[in-house]
C-alpha cells in the first residue's frame, strides 16, 4: 500500500482528498502547517507529498528547500522509541551507536546537526582525528559540551548533597534525614533527572560534568552555532564560549528563544540554518 501525506490547513480539503484516496487503497497521513509537515516529510514515511503553498509557519516553498537533504533523525538509547541500555552509557558508547547507526546507513560524510545532550556526542566525533565519519560542517543549536567552573556557593551546596547522598537513609536511622535527602536531590536536579530511571541517572552523572572546551580548537569542520537568547539549559554563554574556541565558528542568537530555539523561533532558526547550508 502506498503512503501519501497530505500538507493543507484547509482541514475540508484534506477531509476530502483523504476519503478519497482512501477508497483507492492509500494509506494517508496529514499535517496542518508547514512546520509540522516538515517534520513528517523527513520522517521519510511518505512515498507521495501533496503539499500546498500557503501554509502557517512555513510556506511550501521554503518547506521544499528544506527536502534537498537527505536527513537522519533518531533516538538515542533510553530516548523516545529507542530501548534504554542494561547498563549506564558513557560518552563513548554515545558515540559508537551513532558511528554504528552511519555504518549500517552507509553514511561516510554527513553534516551534523545536535542539540542539547547531543552536543557531546558531537564534539567527540568531531576532536577525535581517526572518526571514521568525516563531517565538512557542523551545527549545533542549544547544545551541551561546556562545563563552566560553579561558583563557591554552588560548590558549597553540591558537597553537602554529596555528603547527604552518601550517608542516605540506609546509613541513619532517623527518616528526617531520608526526608532531607530527597528535599535535597529534588531541589538540585533537573525534570529529565528526576523522570530517569536509576541506570539512565547514571549515565547523565557520566556524560553531564563533560568539558570539550580544551579540545575545540582541534575541529577543522565549519561550525554553525545557533542559541536561544534565553535559554537556561545551556546558556548562551556556552554558545559564546563555543565560538571563541572553535576556529572556524559563527554564532547565531535566535530571538525570543528557549532551549529549543528551533520550535520557538522557526522562522529565524530556518533561514539561518539555509543560509549556512
Amino acid at each position: 500500500m502506498s503512503k501519501i501525506l497530505i500538507i493543507e490547513d484547509e482541514m475540508t480539503i484534506v477531509d476530502l482528498i483523504s476519503f478519497n484516496l482512501k477508497r483507492e487503497g492509500f494509506e494517508i497521513d496529514a499535517a496542518y502547517d508547514g512546520i509540522s509537515g516538515l517534520e513528517k516529510a523527513l520522517s521519510g514515511w511518505a512515498d507521495l507529498i501533496l503539499l500546498d503553498v500557503m501554509l502557517p509557519g512555513m510556506n511550501g516553498f521554503d518547506l521544499l528547500q528544506q527536502l534537498d537533504y537527505r536527513v537522519v533523525a533518531f533516538d538515542m538509547p533510553g530516548v523516545g522509541q529507542t530501548d534504554e541500555p542494561a547498563q549506564p552509557l558513557t560518552i563513548g558508547d554515545y558515540v559508537s551507536f551513532t558511528l554504528e547507526l552511519c555504518k549500517k546507513l552507509e553514511l561516510q560524510e554527513v553534516i551534523l546537526m545536535c542539540h542539547s545532550h547531543g552536543g557531546r556526542i558531537a564534539l567527540s566525533m568531531l576532536t577525535d582525528k581517526n572518526c571514521p565519519v568525516k563531517c565538512k560542517k557542523a551545527v549545533f543549536y542549544d547544545a551541551a559540551g561546556v562545563r563552566k567552573a560553579a561558583p563557591a556557593s554552588k560548590k558549597l551546596a553540591q558537597t553537602g548533597y554529596k555528603a547527604v547522598k552518601w550517608l542516605g537513609p540506609s546509613k541513619l536511622t532517623s527518616p528526617l534525614f531520608g526526608d532531607l535527602y530527597a528535599e535535597m536531590r529534588d531541589k538540585r536536579a533537573s525534570a529529565d533527572y528526576k523522570a530517569a530511571t536509576p541506570v539512565m541517572r547514571q549515565t547523565m552523572n557520566n556524560v553531564l560534568p563533560l568539558d570539550f572546551t580544551d579540545k575545540m580548537p582541534s575541529i577543522t569542520a565549519e561550525v554553525l552555532l545557533m542559541w536561544g537568547e534565553n535559554d537556561t539549559a545551556t546558556p548562551l554563554e556556552h554558545g559564546q564560549i563555543m565560538e571563541q574556541h572553535i576556529p572556524n565558528a559563527g554564532l547565531a542568537v535566535i530571538k525570543g528563544a528557549g532551549h529549543f530555539s528551533h520550535a520557538d523561533n522557526w522562522p529565524q532558526f530556518s533561514a539561518v540554518l539555509r543560509a549556512f547550508l
